[in-house]
C-alpha cells in the first residue's frame, strides 16, 4: 500500500478520504442553494444513525468541537443547577471548567489521569440527587482513556440527572449508543473519528433533555435555535462553512457505507494491534482503560524524548504524530489511529518508528566510542 505523506497519526485532525478532499473543493455553493439545502435535508438523520438514536435533535454548528460542549452547557444549564464532572485528564478539567461558567455550582470527582474515578465515588454522589447534569469525556485523548458508559448511564438515569458526553473523540469509532444509553447530549466534532475537515460542531439531544433547553442569553450559543435551523433547511440564522458541511456529508457517507458495528470493530482490531506492537518495544499505553481510537505511550522509562521522535518520524517518513500534553509534553506520544486509518498506516508507523530507534541506538554507540 502507497502511504500518503504527510501520514496524520493525530488525536485528530485525521486522515481525509480523497472523496472527501474532492468534495471540499468542490463548486462554491450558495447558503441558500437548492443543492445546499438537500446537503443539510440529510445531514441531521445521518447524525442519528451514527450515534445511534431514533429521535435525538439535532444541531450542526459551524466551529469547534469545544463551541459544541459550551453551546449545551450554555443551554442546557442555569445558575441554578449543581454539575457533577468527572475528571480523568485535561479534557476532564476543560468540561469542568466550562460547566463552571454557566452552573452555580459544579463538584468535580478527579482520578490521576489516564485512571478512572471509582464507580462507587459517583454512584454516592448521584444518589444524593442534587445533580441536574453529569458531565463526562468518553475518549480523553491526554491519555487515550476511554469512559465505560454504561454504569454511569444508568446511575445518572436512576437520579434523574441529564448525562451530558463529550464524544468528540470517540463518536464514529467507539461504541456509543446514544438511546440505549440514554444519553441526554451528546456533542462531537468533525475532524476526528468522522474523518471530515475540521471546523463543524454536532451536537444530538434527547428529545427529553431538549424540552428543557433554555436561553443562553445568546444568538450563536442558543442550541434551540441551531435544532430549529438544523433541521428544516431554509431557515437562516447565520452563513455555515458550506464547503465543510459538504464534506461532512461525504465522511458521513462513508461512515454508513462501512456500517456502524464493522467500523467499531476495525477502530477496536487496529488499537489492540498497535499497543501490542508498541509493547514488544518497550511502549506501554498509560490508560487504565485504553481507547480504541487513540493511544498515548509512555517513552521515559526508555530514555526517549517525545518531541525528538515524532522529529524524527516527520523526517525519515512522513508521519506525524501528537505528543504529550502539559508537563507530558516530551514524556508522552500520542498515535491516532482513528477515523480511516488502518492496519497499512500503523505498519508504516511501526517501520519508520524501528528506523528512528536504530538510527538512535547506532548514534550513541557512536558517541560512546
Amino acid at each position: 500500500m502507497e502511504v500518503e505523506r504527510p501520514l496524520l497519526l493525530t488525536p485528530g485532525p485525521t486522515i481525509l478520504h480523497r472523496s472527501v478532499r474532492e468534495a471540499l473543493a468542490g463548486p462554491q455553493l450558495s447558503h441558500d442553494s437548492p443543492e445546499f439545502l438537500e446537503v443539510l435535508g440529510r445531514l441531521p438523520g445521518m447524525v442519528r444513525e451514527v450515534v445511534r438514536s431514533d429521535s435525538a435533535r439535532v444541531a450542526l454548528v459551524t466551529g469547534s468541537g469545544t463551541l459544541g460542549m459550551e453551546m449545551a452547557m450554555a443551554s442546557l444549564l442555569s445558575r441554578e443547577d449543581r454539575v457533577l464532572v468527572l475528571e480523568s485528564g485535561y479534557f476532564g478539567s476543560r468540561l469542568a471548567e466550562i460547566a463552571r461558567m454557566y452552573a452555580g455550582s459544579v463538584d468535580v470527582l478527579s482520578a490521576p489521569p489516564g485512571r478512572l474515578v471509582p464507580a462507587d465515588s459517583y454512584r454516592a454522589a448521584l444518589e444524593t440527587g442534587r445533580y441536574r447534569a453529569v458531565a463526562v469525556t468518553h475518549v480523553d485523548t491526554a491519555t487515550g482513556l476511554e469512559w465505560p458508559l454504561e454504569d454511569l448511564a444508568r446511575a445518572s438515569r436512576d437520579a434523574g440527572s441529564i448525562l451530558l458526553v463529550d464524544g468528540v473523540s470517540s463518536v464514529g469509532g467507539a461504541r456509543l449508543e446514544m438511546d440505549r444509553l440514554g444519553v441526554g447530549a451528546l456533542v462531537t466534532s468533525s475532524q476526528k473519528c468522522l474523518a471530515a475537515p475540521p471546523g463543524v460542531a454536532l451536537i444530538a439531544v434527547s428529545e427529553e433533555a431538549a424540552r428543557g433547553l433554555r436561553d443562553p442569553g445568546s444568538l450563536y450559543m442558543d442550541l434551540r435555535r441551531w435544532i430549529e435551523v438544523s433541521e428544516s433547511p431554509g431557515r437562516y440564522l447565520s452563513t455555515p462553512a458550506v464547503n465543510l458541511f459538504v464534506a461532512l456529508e461525504r465522511a458521513l457517507e462513508i461512515v454508513l457505507e462501512e456500517g456502524m458495528e464493522a467500523r467499531w470493530a476495525r477502530h477496536e482490531s487496529n488499537a489492540s494491534f498497535l499497543r501490542d506492537e508498541m509493547s514488544r518495544r518497550g511502549m506501554r499505553a498509560i490508560a487504565e482503560a485504553p481507547s480504541p481510537t487513540v493511544s498515548v505511550f509512555d517513552l521515559a522509562p526508555l530514555g526517549i524524548d517525545a518531541l525528538w521522535l515524532r522529529r524524527e518520524l516527520y523526517e525519515r517518513r512522513g508521519v506525524w504524530t501528537g505528543i504529550g500534553v502539559g508537563p507530558n509534553k516530551s514524556r508522552h506520544i500520542r498515535v491516532g489511529h482513528m477515523g480511516n486509518v488502518s492496519r497499512a498506516h500503523l505498519e508504516f508507523f511501526l517501520g519508520a518508528l524501528d528506523e528512528a530507534l536504530v538510527g538512535r541506538a547506532r548514534d550513541d554507540g557512536r558517541g560512546r566510542g
